[in-house]
């Protein structure tokens, strides 16, 4: 007995020794690229890799893997990622032991300040076509309504904007549009990586990414090619050293229709600032579901412009605490004891006068609620489907956080219905906690709301002499 317990002991060190010899750490940047297809397609596509200065490698994680880690955190961070094997060609989900943010590297330091990015104009060495000129992506720069440095202003409420932001015009591309993609129109196999590399090398002669326009460095790069890609735009980040600087540069891909839709550009540049897609609450895994916001459905009840077709419109407002442009000061914080009546302005108002932009539910499960008003005016907000309050529940873990949440049994397939749109009189009953949301009247500003606590409820019910 005693021998084979000495037996034992020996093989599990020589199998924890070969497996710590075996093993391979690698640091580099996260990088997320969101692939999105021509509307009304549904089809998309998410990719991560691990971008080191040597290699770049495709991460193939599966769902359960994604929602063990808070990976969706950690776009453009540095991380480290722990694989079994170095004989591993391929990194995937099979090999990887661990992903961890490095230490000192915060998870969201917010989006804020300016945001200068450069349009770049790619043309395929077999393909002379040049849909747009350059005077029409500069001006989609613009602080004017419709231009996207007022846009993201107005979304921002004015913590970013896009000053320096310019425009190179067209330049060649050294190989031909199949070289770079073997299906164009279709799956999700364009060489992003060699698109970027060309791309970027053929403009270098006409811009200085690191110096941008105004000494600073560009903080992303909007790619604009002559021709299809595959299914799809992509946004994302991507890690590389231009003009001597290595950093993360927010990216985007573009086949021409979508910059002949803002609204699409606009959602690609969101991917860029590391926001994933929003949702509906019908649980079909369709990402586009929502026209109440540019990073779901993008075009869709979009404003219409002469020039640049579909205009975003805003996004949600867990997406605008996320990146900073609004924090806990300028709403209302819930917790069961509450029992108030708020004023929550509409979302695209420029001003609160002293009410709340929205009202957070934190749940006992680590979820929440984000209560915001969304009205039918503005430059970007005028088509929306009506004036209402909306709710999203948000639950971090998912590949879409927030999902906008429907009274309809069942939710509708697309959320332009009134089950979505709760209005005076309507009241949402929380399934999770048991708060209550009464929607009491529609005011110039935006909508009160009453918030009741399950500690008040309870007490009331104890109060009346029922069974609880």
């Amino acid at each position: 007995m005693q021998k084979f317990f000495v037996v034992f002991v020996v093989f599990v060190v020589f199998v924890l020794f070969v497996g710590s010899v075996s093993a391979e750490r690698v640091e580099g940047v996260l990088a997320f690229e969101f692939g999105d297809g021509k509307p009304p397609s549904k089809e998309y596509y998410q990719k991560y890799y691990l971008q080191t200065p040597d290699a770049n490698y495709p991460l193939s994680l599966s769902n359960a893997f994604e929602n063990r880690m808070p990976i969706r955190k950690w776009s453009g961070k540095n991380v480290a990622v722990t694989f079994k094997s170095k004989q591993l060609s391929v990194k995937d989900s099979n090999g990887i032991v661990a992903i961890e943010l490095l230490e000192g590297r915060s998870v969201n330091g917010g989006v804020l300040g300016s945001q200068p990015w450069v349009s770049i104009l790619c043309k395929f060495s077999d393909v002379n076509d040049e849909p747009e000129d350059l005077s029409y992506f500069q001006d989609m720069y613009a602080n004017l309504p419709s231009g996207l440095d007022h846009y993201w202003r107005e979304v921002s409420y004015d913590n970013i904007d896009v000053v320096g932001s310019l425009a190179v015009d067209w330049v060649d591309l050294p190989k031909t549009q199949t070289e770079y993609i073997a299906n164009p129109g279709g799956g999700d196999d364009a060489d992003l990586n060699l698109l970027f590399d060309d791309c970027t090398a053929a403009a270098n002669p006409f811009v200085n990414y690191a110096t941008g326009a105004g000494g600073t460095s560009f903080v992303g790069i909007n790619m604009m090619f002559n021709e299809l890609l595959d299914c799809c735009a992509w946004g994302g980040a991507r890690n590389a050293t231009l003009n001597g600087l290595n950093k993360t540069w927010r990216t985007t891909w573009n086949p021409p229709w979508s910059f002949a839709n803002e609204g699409v550009i606009a959602h690609e540049m969101g991917h860029g600032f590391g926001l994933p897609h929003a949702n509906n609450s019908d649980g079909d895994g369709d990402p586009y579901d929502s026209p109440w916001d540019v990073m779901s459905a993008a075009t869709t009840n979009g404003v219409l412009d002469s020039v640049f077709g579909r205009l975003g419109k805003h996004i949600n407002m867990y997406y605008k605490h996320y990146l900073g442009w609004v924090d806990d000061s300028d709403g209302y914080i819930v917790n069961p004891m509450t029992d108030d009546v708020f004023l929550v302005v509409y979302s695209s108002r420029a001003t609160t006068g002293g009410a709340g932009r929205f009202a957070r539910i934190p749940l006992s499960d680590g979820s929440q609620y984000m209560v915001e008003v969304r009205k039918e005016s503005g430059n970007y907000e005028s088509n929306l489907p009506g004036t209402a309050v909306i709710i999203h529940h948000v639950v971090q873990g998912r590949s879409e956080p927030p999902w906008i949440v429907d009274q309809d049994v069942p939710p509708a397939s697309f959320s332009n219905n009134e089950g979505v749109m709760w209005k005076t009189g309507e009241t949402f009953f929380d399934p999770i906690d048991g708060y209550e949301v009464e929607v009491l009247g529609l005011f110039d500003r935006g909508f009160n709301v009453r918030i009741t606590g399950p500690d008040v409820l309870d007490d009331l019910i104890f109060a009346n002499g029922f069974e609880q």
